[in-house]
């Protein structure tokens, strides 16, 4: 995946959560503490951009991991993926290389 096809994703997937936040602000069901007015995308934009760390965290240390997992060491002469025994880097440190 290359950097700017990574962008549009997230600017995609952040305008998506903008959404559904602003949808929850304004859910009837939440009675006299529903929120209306045009605060409300402003209120979720902030919601959403102050999350967004506390999500990107975990998912970046797993796709660390993941990379440490298929990138070989020094000591291995070989060139190998130790986890797929193919030429290094092997699809996954590909897919994983923005």
């Amino acid at each position: 995946m290359r950097a700017n096809q990574l962008a549009q994703e997230l600017d995609t997937a952040h305008r998506h959560a903008i959404s559904a936040a602003s949808a929850g602000l304004q859910d009837p069901a939440l009675g006299t503490e529903r929120l209306t007015g045009p605060v409300v995308g402003r209120l979720a934009d902030a919601a959403v951009t102050s999350a967004t760390p506390f999500l990107r965290a975990p998912l970046l240390a797993r796709i660390s991991a993941v990379r440490l997992l298929h990138t070989p060491s020094a000591e291995d002469g070989d060139g190998k993926c130790p986890a797929c025994q193919t030429p290094a880097p092997c699809a996954t440190v590909r897919e994983l290389s923005w």
